[in-house]
C-alpha cells in the first residue's frame, strides 16, 4: 500500500490519477483536494480550477476569447484603451487586424515610448483627436516621466473637441507609477495567452472573417486542413 502512495504522490498529475486502493470509491470530490492540498499542495490550483469546472460548469473556469472588436464597440472617443502586458503577448497584431478589418488601417499612428518620445505622442495625439486617427502608445512603463503630460492631455479630451473616430490606445506592464486617473476613465484589457487547446483553437478561428474561412473552392478539404493545422499550431503551444 506504501508503494502505490508512493508512486501516486510521486505521478506528475496526482489531481487527475486514481487514488490507491478503497480510497478511489471512499472519497469525494471535496475531499480529494483536501487529501492533495495535505500531501501534494502545488497541485491544488489545477485540482480547484478541475473542482469548480466539474460541479459549475466550463464557463467558470474557461475564459472567453479575447474580442477587440466588441472593446471598440463599447468604447468611446474620450476613453483611453488599456493592454495590460502579459509576458510573451503583442497586442499590435490584434490591433492592427481590427483596424484593417473596420477600414481604418490607414489611420493608425504607433509609437514606442521611451527617452525623448513625449514631444511626438503630444503631436500624435493632437493630430488624432482633430482628424479622427488612432494613436497607439506602447509600453507606457518604459516613459514614466511622460505619464503626468499624458495625464492631462487625456484630461483635456471632453466630447466637443474630439472626433467620434479618434481612439487612444495605450500599453503598459503594471507599474505602480502609472496614473490612477487615466486607468480609473480607461477600459483595461489582459492579453494573457490562451491555456489550453481548446482556448488556443478559439483564439486562432476568431482571427479568420467569415470571408477567409469560406474562400475556398474546395471548402469541404480546406476547412480539414485548416483545422489541421491550427490543431498543431495549438499543440505546440501547449
Amino acid at each position: 500500500n506504501i508503494s502505490e502512495w508512493r508512486s501516486w504522490f510521486e505521478c506528475a498529475e496526482p489531481e487527475s490519477t486514481t487514488l490507491p486502493g478503497e480510497w478511489e470509491n471512499k472519497c469525494s470530490d471535496l475531499q480529494r483536494l483536501v487529501l492533495l492540498r495535505c500531501l501534494r499542495p502545488d497541485r491544488v490550483v489545477f485540482a480547484v480550477s478541475s473542482f469548480i469546472g466539474n460541479n459549475l460548469g466550463g464557463k467558470f473556469v474557461e475564459p472567453p476569447p479575447f474580442d477587440l472588436e466588441a472593446v471598440l464597440e463599447d468604447s468611446t472617443s474620450t476613453q483611453p484603451l488599456i493592454f495590460v502586458l502579459s509576458p510573451g503577448v503583442d497586442p499590435v497584431g490584434m490591433l492592427m487586424a481590427l483596424a484593417t478589418k473596420i477600414g481604418m488601417d490607414d489611420k493608425v499612428d504607433t509609437l514606442a515610448l521611451g527617452q525623448g518620445q513625449g514631444p511626438t505622442a503630444q503631436r500624435l495625439i493632437q493630430t488624432g483627436m482633430t482628424e479622427g486617427r488612432w494613436v497607439f502608445l506602447a509600453n507606457c512603463h518604459l516613459c514614466i516621466s511622460f505619464m503626468p503630460i499624458l495625464e492631462k492631455e487625456i484630461e483635456k479630451m471632453t466630447g466637443d473637441s474630439v472626433h467620434p473616430d479618434f481612439r487612444l490606445w495605450l500599453s503598459s506592464s503594471p507599474h505602480p507609477k502609472f496614473p490612477i486617473s487615466v486607468l480609473q476613465k480607461g477600459i483595461k484589457m489582459t492579453t494573457e495567452p490562451p491555456r489550453g487547446l481548446k482556448a488556443n483553437l478559439l483564439r486562432l478561428y476568431n482571427k479568420l472573417t467569415d470571408d477567409q474561412f469560406e474562400r475556398s473552392t474546395k471548402p469541404q478539404k480546406y476547412k480539414k486542413l485548416l483545422f489541421s493545422l491550427c490543431y498543431f499550431h495549438s499543440s505546440l503551444l501547449e
